[in-house]
């Protein structure tokens, strides 16, 4: 239970580390138009708006803030790699292992002659 707490918590603090960080976006693109605004010239303050959005975009990704495009791109996830421990470790062909070598059955070289049996 504890283990589920800690991960709320760490959860919720990225999650208020995104706010902050798009508040801080925020600011800094619209200090950029004002200078932009006051000086003219083309508009540069795009390269700083798309800077800045692709970080919020992929930061907001990993945390889930997302969910269309975290159910089409799942491994974005920061959970997605624990997840799939968990189902290879599952399968009860993953938990033998080869005599040899100690590695499991998914390591297998492909290119070996299943009929030497001098490494299983």
């Amino acid at each position: 239970m504890m283990d589920t707490e800690d991960k709320a918590r760490h959860y919720i603090k990225e999650l208020k580390a995104y706010y902050t960080n798009l508040v801080i976006y925020g600011t800094i693109v619209m200090v950029c138009l004002v200078v932009w605004l006051s000086t003219g010239g083309s508009f540069w303050p795009i390269w700083v708006l798309l800077a800045l959005g692709t970080s919020a975009f992929i930061q907001g990704l990993q945390l889930g803030a997302f969910p269309k495009i975290n159910d089409c791109l799942p491994f974005l996830r920061a959970d997605w790699e624990e997840k799939r421990l968990k189902e290879l470790f599952e399968k009860d062909s993953l938990k033998e292992y080869k005599k040899s070598d100690g590695l499991p059955i998914f390591h297998k070289d492909p290119y070996r002659d299943p009929t030497d049996d001098q490494g299983a």
